[in-house]
């Protein structure tokens, strides 16, 4: 392995969480069909994608334009002020870095909500490519492999050289469509996904070195 590709919500952050409770009052109001256990469908989702799902799935009437400010105005109090980074992470990354492996983000959410998450944790320095939301077309993010083809074409690195460390099983389903091995992380919200896809699981990311996980990638 050359390479680790990150997810953010849910492996860098634990913003899946926060979205869980936070998306409560906001679903109540737009998606009267919705229920609280229905969550794990829309884990990875990017949030066009999440407006196209809702409205063909539980027949939400809001207005594009609307549910997505309203995301948008949820996604500052998530990442600005409840999202905590998940244990582990920081020193992970500072353990790859030292050693020189090269860093990616791949994830489904807006590089606006990227940044809040990069600046308020001073992570940007950790990753040379970025890849997001708003570098594919609508209907382009997760499951589909987009986001891992550009972070590998950012990296200038092939598939099969590349760790994708995801927690959702739409994120599993992309970075195995693009080719790379898939570690799952368990992190404690997502026991409703189904992971099975992935080459191995992590049970958190507490203590794991960089030789550790480029190990387990590599059997």
């Amino acid at each position: 392995m050359k390479a680790v590709i990150f997810d953010m919500d849910g492996v860098i952050v634990d913003s899946e969480l926060q979205w869980q409770l936070a998306e409560v009052e906001l679903f109540r109001r737009l998606v009267p069909l919705w229920r609280a256990e229905d969550h794990h469908k829309i884990v990875g989702l990017g949030v066009e994608d999440l407006y196209h799902f809702l409205a063909r799935e539980y027949s939400m009437t809001a207005a594009k334009e609307h549910f997505l400010r309203e995301c948008h105005d949820l996604a500052e109090v998530v990442y600005d002020q409840r999202a905590a980074l998940t244990p582990g992470v920081k020193e992970l990354l500072d353990d790859l870095r030292r050693r020189r492996v090269p860093i990616a983000l791949a994830s489904s959410s807006p590089r606006a909500w990227i940044s809040m998450v990069l600046s308020r944790f001073a992570l940007a320095d950790f990753f040379s490519v970025v890849a997001c939301a708003d570098d594919v077309p609508a209907g382009r993010t997760k499951p589909e492999p987009d986001l891992y083809l550009l972070a590998l074409r950012g990296l200038g690195l092939k598939a099969e050289s590349c760790l994708a460390i995801e927690d959702s099983a739409l994120g599993v389903r992309a970075a195995k469509r693009a080719g790379l091995t898939c570690a799952a992380l368990r992190n404690g919200a997502n026991d409703a996904q189904d992971l099975s896809a992935a080459d191995f699981e992590l049970r958190g990311l507490s203590g794991l070195t960089a030789v550790d996980l480029l190990a387990r990638a590599a059997r």
